[in-house]
């Protein structure tokens, strides 16, 4: 089969391109019909009735606002689509995909990239990996079947950052600024781990939603519930929403003497403050449920129930708690000498539950039946 010169090959492409689309001068075109070009190829090979074209060397292919270079590639007349396998480097408007092959077809306006695909924007802002990449430039809606992997960048004091996204199969919608990922999803960024069976990165509003066993593990707290929605500020986890069966647990490590804390709640639906990766406050809602105990007592174990339960924090540990709503709670008083000397049982409409670093400093209980006992450990007599 000769090769043809690069005077025939714009002959030749008058040829096709007529054929496929009506194209004259001062023509209208309407969407969906402009014509698919090749702007330029080192070399050709034509097999006229087949309607087939072989193209070698800096390979370049247009159509309307997209462009794709390759260094092979074989052009489909019938078909009117371009199958690459010497690299397929495809241009749009609002991004790129480079991968090792790649196909796209003027008719449907879908080019699929093939063997270590990935797709970046034309911000520098974001990035897809996988071994398949399917776009559709007509609605801008991406699919990644096979292995799939997104970046999301941003700088922080001059550095770059990432927020990854990883799953069994992944879809982005480039107009809504939409990922959803499925199967498995692995979200990290720094220390937070978030994990989930189906995953939704909205990242015009800066949110993140998650259901099937969703669970987003921090440097001090780790929450889990049906459903979650995470918000973030500049990528940084900002609130945690958890809707039924949230837990939350926290394990703070011990500190100048003081021994380390284990901590849960339960409840309905729980809302997690957070800032510089650490709990700020928090409140559980419905059969809220919260116990607490140190390392060296694991045996006495602190509880609070009551319709709704609100704890602050301060760098990461209980300050204050309150408890609202048929609040009952069971608290135990340790001495210095860390020796357990008595156990309080209150209930009321109302508790606040003030704490001194990791001891217990002050119970207050509010309410019309508002009763609390104490019992005297240390000598085996009720007060």
């Amino acid at each position: 089969m000769p090769l043809m010169p690069a005077c025939i090959i714009f002959i030749l492409f008058l040829q096709f391109a007529f054929s496929q689309t009506p194209f004259l001068p001062n023509a209208k075109i309407e969407k969906g019909t402009m014509p698919l070009i090749m702007e330029h190829a080192d070399s050709l090979a034509a097999m006229r009735k087949a309607g087939h074209l072989f193209l070698h060397g800096n390979v370049k292919f247009k159509h309307d606002s997209v462009e794709f270079r390759t260094e092979r590639a074989y052009w489909n007349r019938n078909s009117d689509a371009v199958y690459s396998d010497g690299g397929f480097d495809f241009r749009y408007p609002k991004g790129n995909i480079k991968a090792d092959r790649g196909n796209y077809s003027r008719k449907s306006s879908i080019a699929i990239a093939e063997g270590n695909a990935e797709a970046r924007d034309t911000a520098g802002k974001g990035a897809f990996f996988g071994e398949k990449i399917i776009y559709n430039r007509d609605t801008e809606f991406m699919i990644i079947p096979d292995q799939p992997l997104a970046h999301y960048y941003f700088k922080e004091k001059g550095k770059l950052d990432t927020l990854a996204i990883r799953s069994k199969t992944m879809t982005y919608d480039q107009n809504k600024q939409l990922a959803v990922a499925a199967d498995s999803v692995l979200i990290t960024r720094r220390e937070v781990v978030i994990t989930g069976d189906t995953g939704f990165y909205n990242q015009k509003h800066g949110y993140l939603s998650l259901k099937g066993n969703p669970k987003c593990i921090m440097s001090d707290y780790t929450v889990t519930g049906d459903s979650m929605f995470v918000k973030l500020q500049n990528n940084e986890v900002e609130s945690v929403l958890v809707i039924q069966n949230a837990h939350g647990t926290q394990q703070t490590a011990a500190t100048r003497g003081k021994p380390a804390q284990h901590s849960e709640v339960f409840g309905d639906t729980l809302f997690l403050a957070v800032k510089n990766n650490k709990a700020q406050s928090l409140y559980v809602n419905i059969n809220a449920r919260g116990l607490f105990y140190e390392a060296d007592l694991p045996d006495y174990v602190n509880k609070m129930n009551g319709n709704r339960l609100d704890i602050s924090f301060n760098l990461g540990k209980m300050k204050l708690a309150e408890v609202k709503g048929n609040a009952s709670s069971l608290l135990f008083n340790v001495n210095p000498s860390r020796k357990v000397e008595g156990k309080n049982e209150s209930s009321g409409e109302s508790i606040f539950i003030t704490f001194d670093s990791t001891q217990i400093s002050k119970v207050k209980v509010k309410g019309n039946l508002a009763s609390g006992i104490y019992y005297d450990m240390s000598k085996g007599a009720k007060e």
